[in-house]
């Protein structure tokens, strides 16, 4: 996992948009699918997200810091 966020960490926007989530899965390999990291937020387990508008994003470094601490 660690080689994962090393590599993450150095081609990831700022910013992570949960509705392009597809689109990183595709580009960038991300682990969990879109609906896994809405479910994780619903049980407040996922990384810390913010709000605009309905379109929900993540910080690039609060994703990897929650990531680093998955199994």
């Amino acid at each position: 996992m660690n080689t994962l966020i090393s590599s993450l960490e150095e081609v990831l926007p700022t910013v992570l948009w949960r509705h392009r989530w597809p689109e990183y899965q595709d580009k960038y390999g991300m682990p969990f699918a879109r609906g896994t990291m809405a479910n994780r937020d619903s049980e407040r387990r996922g990384p810390k997200a913010g709000k605009v508008g309905k379109r929900v994003f993540y910080r690039r470094d609060d994703f990897l810091e929650w990531l680093s601490r998955q199994e």
